[in-house]
């Protein structure tokens, strides 16, 4: 479930402790992290850690441009395009 999203975005801070570098792991679940939160599905509250690293992630020069995505209909929640939620 929601916590399962949480639980891959721990998975890849690991990877990054361990080689310090943006990792496959970390676009892989930013990208999918991005879609879950667009809806403002993410339970942001239940890990500081999750949100500081996905907070790095989308700060990346290389993952803005995710962060313009709009579906028509589906606007955003406030948080989805700050850098700094």
């Amino acid at each position: 479930g929601r916590k399962r999203i949480l639980e891959i975005s721990y998975s890849c801070k690991l990877s990054a402790h361990i080689g310090g570098a943006l990792s496959m792991c970390d676009i892989m679940a930013a990208a999918q992290i991005s879609v879950i939160d667009y809806f403002g599905d993410v339970p942001w509250d239940v890990s500081n850690s999750s949100k500081d690293w996905y907070a790095r992630v989308k700060s990346r020069p290389s993952f803005r441009s995710v962060l313009t995505d709009y579906i028509a209909g589906f606007p955003p929640p406030k948080h989805y395009a700050d850098l700094d939620f």
